[in-house]
């Protein structure tokens, strides 16, 4: 999703409410905190790396390290988490400019990154397994293969 496209889910979030500031910095800060919110609580596989090298933010599960996620700043940059996820950051940036439904938001951005979060774990999961298959199915193999050649 687009920087542009996020602002517009963030003021349909929040008819009837207060409206999202006008002034670009702020909106970009607000976006920045719901980032680095969603990044602590979500694991984002688009975030998901193994590279020591990047700007961590939290360990993930196994070896993965979660980064940083880059802040847009211009209306036609993506915003840097998966598409899935960006409905939280605008419930989060939502929950901090509402009057009346901060809460709500807090609960439906959180609902998401469970709900996220129980797909990535599975996916995860099923990768390991399929790599210790793989491992297994190695050391069986040369096991077979030294059984006969003796």
């Amino acid at each position: 999703m687009t920087y542009l496209r996020l602002k517009s889910l963030i003021k349909g979030m929040l008819v009837g409410d207060n409206v999202i500031p006008q002034d670009e910095d702020t909106i970009i800060a607000l976006v920045e905190t719901a980032l680095l919110t969603t990044a602590t609580k979500a694991d984002s596989l688009h975030l998901m790396t193994l590279s020591t090298t990047a700007d961590v933010l939290r360990l993930a599960q196994g070896d993965y390290l979660i980064r940083m996620p880059v802040p847009p700043t211009l209306d036609t940059d993506l915003v840097d988490i998966d598409e899935e996820l960006t409905p939280a950051v605008a419930r989060y940036v939502a929950s901090y400019i509402s009057a009346q439904k901060g809460g709500i938001h807090i609960q439906a951005a959180e609902r998401i990154i469970l709900d996220y979060n129980a797909k990535t774990w599975e996916i995860l999961e099923q990768m390991q397994l399929e790599a210790y298959a793989e491992g297994v199915a190695d050391i069986c193999t040369s096991a077979v293969s030294t059984e006969w050649t003796l």
